[in-house]
């Protein structure tokens, strides 16, 4: 579960770099954001498996339609300084 300082900095990043959000499927303009994070693992069709390099994810999902878009923590400047790193190579 997010806790409320997590939700906080993510609706603030989202409004952010999205001001004006509108669902792009039904135009409708409120949201609720998922209780957690995604992973979504970078993989190679020939060999699919659990683990690996992923994009960490946080998702809104539309009130509307349930369209859900996902939004990449570190576009959203969101990622720990040692998932940074680690994702950098550095």
């Amino acid at each position: 579960m997010l806790s409320e300082e997590e939700k906080r900095k993510i609706i603030f990043a989202l409004n952010q770099k999205i001001p004006n959000l509108k669902c792009p499927m039904c135009n409708h303009n409120k949201f609720s954001l998922t209780e957690g994070y995604f992973s979504n693992f970078i993989q190679d069709l020939k060999n699919i498996s659990l683990g690996g390099p992923n994009i960490p994810t946080t998702a809104i999902i539309c009130e509307n339609c349930g369209f859900v878009s996902q939004h990449a923590l570190g576009a959203l400047k969101l990622l720990p300084q040692e998932t940074k790193n680690e994702e950098d190579g550095k």
